[in-house]
């Protein structure tokens, strides 16, 4: 018995020094400034306003950080979404919905390892980073409130406000941080953001920089088929009409990537990028499908199959991809793939299959080269 009290004392003890760096880390680390004026180079800022909502009601806030190169890289974070009334009662587990536990996912987007760290071996360290944290549940494209009743009984509102959310945020990039004029511009984000960002592209590019010489997609590890995505966006997340009728499928992604190569045409580099097994997205695709939340090799092979299939439909959208394993989905041994790589260190890395990282490859697309890698592992048979 005394050695059950001695661990339990010792779990305890790291809970609490855990606890204690979290605080320290949100009071000393996230408590970043407001932008108010003509921002410092190389440094972090928030920006916030009266209409920015988390998905509760709420504060909110983005951030940015203005660069010494005229480019600018627009990253819209990810964290699950929610279509109905069942989903919107469920927020551990569908989607992020307070600002805390956002700021916390942006504050690692910002500093361990990936495309918006701020390191000197990274090609992007002196670019503009504007980015978009996510607690809104609605791809980062919602403008309206969501009445339902929980498990409880009471009238509960989710607030999807992702839309006016970024659009807040863009009025201060251009009007207060003096970004109006970038002669590069890369919009990106990961899961739910990787949509948000094919969602958004053609509004970024179309409202504040029309002009730019260089126009950029990544959409990183999103992908979901779903007959109703026009119907939710309309009646559940209530997102700007000449945004919600650009979904004229059961493929969100394909929707938006199609209008982007229809009216950039060559003006534009598209790119897609996803783990070939992607548990995360399986298990998500499992829950629209059955209405099961659960996850299993049988989802991931659905998955696999699913990728291969799209490739001829990327391809005649001018769509260049990367198909990538070997990193496994969180300490399952289920023959699943790892969800969203932008955000993580990896990115930077080769793998051997392709003989390329990430990074690599979206440097050489936005060179207009048009590289594809790892279509061949949508045929390897994993055992």
């Amino acid at each position: 018995m005394k050695i059950f009290k001695r661990i339990a004392k010792i779990i305890g003890v790291i809970l609490l020094l855990l606890a204690l760096t979290a605080g320290l880390i949100y009071t000393f680390v996230l408590q970043y400034p407001t932008l108010k004026a003509e921002p410092k180079l190389g440094k972090w800022y928030k920006m916030t306003s009266p209409e920015m909502k988390d998905s509760t009601g709420g504060a909110f806030r983005t951030f940015i950080k203005k660069g010494s190169e005229n480019k600018v890289m627009i990253y819209f974070a990810g964290g699950g979404a929610s279509f109905n009334e069942e989903t919107a009662k469920d927020p551990e587990n569908f989607y992020f919905h307070g600002a805390v536990p956002t700021d916390y996912l942006a504050n690692l987007t910002m500093n361990m390892g990936g495309l918006a760290t701020d390191s000197e071996e990274s090609p992007f360290k002196d670019w503009t980073i504007v980015l978009v944290p996510y607690a809104t549940a609605d791809f980062h494209s919602g403008t309206g409130e969501f009445h339902y009743t929980n498990d409880k009984g009471e009238d509960k509102i989710l607030y999807h406000n992702g839309y006016t959310n970024y659009t807040e945020t863009m009025k201060q990039v251009v009007e207060v941080a003096g970004i109006d004029n970038p002669d590069t511009v890369l919009v990106t984000g990961y899961s739910a953001g990787g949509f948000g960002a094919a969602i958004l592209a053609d509004d970024i590019f179309t409202n504040y920089y029309p002009n730019a010489k260089s126009k950029n997609l990544l959409v990183d590890s999103s992908l979901l088929i779903y007959q109703d995505w026009q119907s939710t966006a309309e009646n559940v997340w209530q997102t700007p009409n000449y945004i919600s009728s650009k979904m004229v499928s059961d493929n969100l992604t394909l929707d938006m990537l199609n209008d982007l190569n229809t009216k950039y045409g060559e003006g534009i580099n598209l790119m897609f990028d996803s783990s070939t097994r992607d548990g995360d997205l399986a298990k998500y695709q499992n829950y629209i499908e059955t209405g099961s939340f659960d996850v299993n090799e049988k989802e991931a092979d659905k998955y696999q199959a699913r990728l291969k299939e799209l490739v001829p439909e990327f391809q005649k959208a001018n769509v260049q991809l990367f198909f990538w394993d070997g990193l496994q989905y969180y300490d399952d041994t289920l023959n699943m793939t790892m969800h969203t790589i932008i955000a993580a260190p990896y990115v930077w890395q080769e793998f051997e299959e392709q003989g390329q990282s990430i990074a690599a490859w979206l440097q050489e697309n936005m060179a207009g080269q048009d590289t594809s890698y790892g279509l061949d592992l949508l045929d390897k048979v994993y055992e």
